[in-house]
């Protein structure tokens, strides 16, 4: 893929059709993403919870501390969007933050594409092989391309709306003939490629056992009927925040010791359960009078005690792979 990257450069100072994408369109961005950036590899389990994360997301928020590094290249070794309509298969992405945006960069496996121009050898359609060969970034083919704003709530829709216009806000052209059934399902699946990044990048960021703790205190802001309420009251700063701590039963009963545990705390918990990703406010911590938006979870709520109860979710279909 370096080799690709400086051929790709080469080819733009010569004016001879360097690769260009949303997001990309200067060779040298792509160069310079591809030589500085972390590398990360998830395996086929952490795909799927990636996959599985990135469809409950309210919105679309990357957030620069959401970010394992600035520049990175991250390989899924099973499939990010759970498509069945298209050819795709994305593999891999590379992203780069500029400023306040992330370009996102989706490389294809693109097994079709070049076994065709392996099979046909000299016979293939010179232009058309070309264009194939100059896509292909190592064993990749280059997917597409978009900027995503970062510390931003984006609907989702209004994402996939930026695949579908020019540079001008007008409709994009079919400039291959598939049809706009076919093109809505390419979008459909680049926006699930997206979602995935995002679970995954949640993910990479969620501290180990992060619920384990007896106790855990954040800083909250009263709402706005507690800050009508602390005016009333006559408080000098009814929007101050304040230090919200959750306490947990730090005593587990018997299974059949029903009485006890009512003399010691006043809920049993006998499962374990996950909580979704969800977006909470915290103080921002560069301006004291301001807040910011970060993302929670998506994690497992595990009450002392609890280690080996049951997990409690919504239904699912259970697939499973016998040998």
């Amino acid at each position: 893929m370096l080799r690709w990257a400086d051929d790709n450069v080469e080819r733009g100072m010569r004016g001879s059709g360097a690769v260009q994408v949303h997001g990309f369109a200067d060779p040298l961005t792509i160069q310079s993403a591809v030589r500085g950036a972390e590398q990360f590899f998830v395996n086929d389990r952490m795909t799927w919870l990636a996959r599985t994360t990135g469809e409950e997301l309210p919105v679309c928020a990357f957030d620069a501390a959401d970010l394992p590094d600035p520049i990175g290249f991250l390989i899924w070794s099973d499939d990010p969007s759970a498509h069945t309509k298209t050819l795709g298969r994305p593999r891999a992405v590379l992203w780069c933050r500029v400023g306040m945006t992330l370009r996102i960069l989706v490389l294809d496996d693109a097994g079709p594409y070049r076994h065709t121009l392996e099979d046909l050898g000299n016979q293939a359609d010179p232009t058309w092989a070309s264009q194939i060969q100059r896509s292909l970034a190592g064993g990749l083919a280059i997917g597409f391309g978009a900027t995503i704003p970062l510390n931003t709530e984006t609907d989702w829709d209004q994402v996939k709306h930026a695949w579908t216009v020019d540079k001008h806000g007008r409709p994009a052209k079919d400039l291959y003939g598939m049809g706009t059934d076919k093109i809505n399902n390419i979008n459909d699946d680049q926006l699930r490629v997206i979602r995935t990044l995002l679970g995954t990048l949640l993910l990479i960021r969620q501290p180990a056992d992060a619920r384990r703790a007896l106790w855990q205190a954040e800083q909250v802001r009263p709402d706005a009927a507690a800050r009508k309420r602390l005016r009333r009251a006559g408080a000098e700063h009814p929007d101050a925040p304040v230090r919200y701590i959750t306490l947990r039963q730090s005593i587990r009963p018997a299974p059949d010791d029903d009485h006890g545990a009512q003399d010691t705390a006043s809920r049993v918990y006998r499962h374990q359960w996950f909580v979704r990703p969800h977006r909470r406010t915290y103080p921002d911590q560069d301006d004291p009078t301001g807040y910011s938006r970060k993302w929670v979870g998506p994690y497992l709520v595990t009450p002392t005690g609890c280690e080996d109860a049951p997990i409690l979710g919504r239904e699912r279909v259970v697939n499973v792979l016998r040998r």
